[in-house]
């Protein structure tokens, strides 16, 4: 397929292209190669490069040649080396320029610069999805281009900002990162065009080798080796102490927001020394990478780390900015180590999640951080997928899907709730809604109180009741919701009512949800079963809560996953991160608080992030929804409540009792015991029938040998009994008696009680 899209493609352009055809696809030397491609570029070179490039080495490994571990196995290494030594990858390159441009006129992202004291970072989306820099000495009006695409593109920036383009930096070769030097260069007489001599960069001027640095007004940026994608890749670091702001990374395609580049031409060992490179940078260092795959890579990570929390936050905020078309560029090196896999080779859960396992011999059959990258990337490869194929999927797979449940963390949690704790939080208070320009938008108020709750029959139980009420002015349209909810001990919800509003003037928007407990199922007013009550389930009204006893313990349970309703009603997971203690202004007094955010995962939507900021009783300081414009703020500082200190139970020790040591106990022994043996003595002389009696019995006792003897003691002396006990008014709650079958039941009346031993 390769050939047949190559010879299409320098069909016409003479013998000298299709000799370079011919002799790339039959396996020719590689000098013969590295030739006609120098040939091939001459026609481009710079007159002022006195130097040629050096030609590519004949033991450069482009693609890793293990079957199977392939990182370019659609595209191959013919097609590779077509688009790396001859003209082909050029017009492969202007091509898609022309449908770029066509397609997004504007860019596909929108640019969002950053200023630092002087000097100004701007991002130009070129291409379908790559990223060329603008910095700017905004003092000396002088201007540096990073990998710059499309020439016209940067061109625009450089004239609406008004500055001068004096240099060019070009992380590696290909065209999608170096294709404008020759028309800038054209445009600009002085400009230099800097990188990597090893790379053959189309207008090189300016050969750097590791560590070198380029210094253009207040810029001083040091260029940093790392091969692996290409043999000569360099990245840039504009160093951030000259401007006294942070420093800049400019990582072309070795490093993305939450992913790394191929390894065309080297191997894993040469990409995991560059990427360790990287990682000996600052953590407040900024990432402005060359492409814009943030939200596919993130989507990667969380199949390989799926319970980083990091990674959830990230993607939220990327999932946000992406669906107004906003550039995600740039994150932090800090951000990067916490949710980049490609980053964590040294992290034991990567190694358990992709590790190969125990081997033959009964290693621990671990990979090396090395393998572990390779690995990574191989899985990368695969991780795209058709949407079409995603599509044709039935929706009763779907359905099929079991039901989401809380973990045993979860479940521990709530079932250590006291009724002592939860009478501590029962309290109202008011917060603030402001914009982020601090302009008042309306108010929240929360109360949660004791209260008596009657079900459909009739019946009272005492319970919690949480009221939530918001209203506020959106764009100058009313907007508000409200919540009421009856919580159980254990906060298990009873009963809720929420309803949203916001008042448009074309179609205005109310929507109302009802959670009502019948018969040990939660019924919504969709008529929509959940199924049984489930264990962990946190409603709205029982979050409010569960916050302040997270606030009062100042925890939250590592790991728990609770369950929640989405947005849309639709039963999902809910976790809780504690973020730590800040110190917070709140009128002339300073309180510490406790920052927990809580993040509802969707099922189908985006998850949604809102952080709490609490007092140490529970009181809401600040409450902020991620990716919103405004937050709900605490006004005036609260009464806070201590905790009661009661002094602990005297405890005292416990002494033997010895009552034959004390004289009066024992006398009152000897007295009791005195009584007893006279009064058994008397009964036998009142009764001598007593003791022959109680000799028969003993020898049926001994003949029949009876298998319970205590039913055959009641049926021998059941006819002896003088007076019948009393006949309880329940005898089904009485266990069976063999007492009730051998005496009759007895009516009393008025008349005369009959005697003793009569029946």
């Amino acid at each position: 397929m390769a050939a047949v899209v190559a010879a299409t493609a320098l069909k016409g352009r003479g013998a000298r292209n299709a000799r370079v055809l011919r002799g790339i696809l039959s396996g020719a030397t590689a000098n013969k190669a590295s030739q006609n491609r120098s040939r091939t570029l001459q026609s481009h070179s710079s007159p002022e490069c006195k130097e040629e490039p050096e030609p590519l080495s004949p033991e450069l490994e482009y693609i890793p040649r293990k079957r199977g571990k392939n990182p370019m196995r659609a595209v191959g290494l013919a097609w590779y080396s077509l688009y790396t030594r001859t003209w082909l990858g050029y017009l492969f390159y202007r091509q898609q320029l022309r449908r770029a441009r066509n397609r997004y006129p504007k860019g596909h992202s929108k640019a969002q610069p950053r200023l630092f004291n002087g000097v100004k970072v701007l991002p130009i989306p070129v291409l379908s999805d790559n990223y060329s820099y603008l910095v700017i000495d905004t003092q000396a009006r002088l201007a540096v281009a990073v990998d710059p695409s499309d020439p016209r593109a940067v061109q625009a920036s450089i004239e609406k900002e008004g500055v001068t383009l004096v240099a060019i930096l070009c992380t590696h070769k290909h065209w999608d990162h170096s294709g404008g030097n020759r028309d800038l260069s054209r445009w600009h007489q002085d400009c230099r065009v800097y990188g990597s001599p090893q790379d053959s960069i189309p207008y090189l001027t300016h050969p750097l080798c590791h560590q070198d640095v380029v210094s253009v007004g207040r810029l001083q940026i040091q260029a940093l080796a790392t091969p692996g994608h290409t043999q000569g890749h360099l990245v840039y670091l504009l160093d951030g102490e000259p401007y006294k702001g942070p420093s800049c990374l400019f990582s072309g395609d070795l490093l993305f927001l939450s992913g790394c580049g191929r390894t065309f031409e080297g191997t894993a060992e040469t990409m995991l020394s560059s990427l360790d490179t990287v990682l000996g940078l600052g953590d407040d260092t900024l990432l402005w990478p060359g492409h814009e795959y943030a939200e596919e890579n993130l989507g990667f990570a969380g199949i390989v780390e799926p319970e980083n929390l990091a990674r959830e936050r990230k993607m939220q905020w990327v999932q946000r900015q992406r669906m107004e078309r906003k550039s995600t560029c740039p994150s932090t090196l800090g951000e990067e180590r916490s949710y980049n896999p490609f980053l964590r080779t040294h992290c034991l859960t990567l190694q358990e999640a992709l590790a190969p396992g125990p081997g033959l011999t009964g290693d621990a059959g671990y990979y090396s951080r090395a393998q572990l990258l390779e690995e990574l990337r191989r899985l990368k490869d695969l991780h795209k997928s058709p949407k079409a194929k995603d599509q044709q999927q039935p929706s009763t797979q779907k359905e099929s899907l079991p039901p989401p449940e809380a973990n045993a963390e979860a479940i521990n949690f709530l079932d250590s709730l006291t009724q002592e704790e939860l009478q501590l939080l029962l309290f109202s208070e008011t917060l603030a809604m402001v914009s982020d320009t601090r302009e008042p938008l309306g108010e929240l108020t929360i109360d949660i109180q004791k209260a008596k709750r009657k079900d459909e029959l009739g019946v009272i139980t005492y319970c919690l009741l949480v009221h939530a009420f918001s209203r506020s002015f959106l764009d100058k349209m009313l907007c508000g919701n409200s919540l009421l909810g009856y919580l159980s001990g254990s906060l298990e919800v009873l009963e809720q009512h929420s309803h949203e509003f916001i008042k448009f003037l074309v179609l205005p928007m109310d929507r109302k949800i009802s959670l009502l407990k019948q018969d040990d199922q939660l019924t919504m007013t969709r008529t929509v079963k959940e199924g049984e009550a489930l264990a962990g389930f946190v409603s709205e009204a029982a979050n409010l809560l569960l916050l302040r006893v997270m606030a009062w313990r100042q925890t939250v349970p590592n790991n728990a996953r609770f369950l929640a309703l989405d947005t849309e009603g639709k039963l999902c997971y809910s976790s809780y991160q504690a973020l730590g203690f800040q110190k917070m202004q709140v009128g002339h007094q300073q309180a510490e608080v406790f920052i927990v955010e809580q993040t509802v995962h969707s099922n189908e939507g985006i998850p949604m992030s809102c952080q709490y900021y609490l007092f140490s009783d529970g009181h809401l300081a600040k409450r902020i929804q991620v990716g919103s414009p405004g937050f709900c703020i605490v006004t005036k500082m609260p009464i806070l409540r201590e905790e009661d200190e009661t002094e602990p139970r005297p405890v005292f020790e416990k002494k033997p009792f010895l009552w034959e040591e004390d004289v009066e106990l024992y006398s009152r022994f000897l007295d009791r015991k005195e009584e007893l043996r006279l009064s058994h003595s008397s009964y036998l002389r009142h009764h001598p029938e007593a003791r022959a009696l109680v000799s028969d019995f003993l020898l049926f006792l001994l003949l029949r040998q009876p298998a319970d003897v205590v039913t055959f003691a009641a049926e021998y002396f059941g006819p002896f009994a003088v007076r019948c006990p009393p006949t309880p008014t329940l005898r089904s709650s009485h266990r069976p008696s063999p007492f009730r079958s051998l005496v009759p039941e007895r009516s009393y009346s008025r008349g005369p009680r009959p005697a003793s031993g009569e029946g």
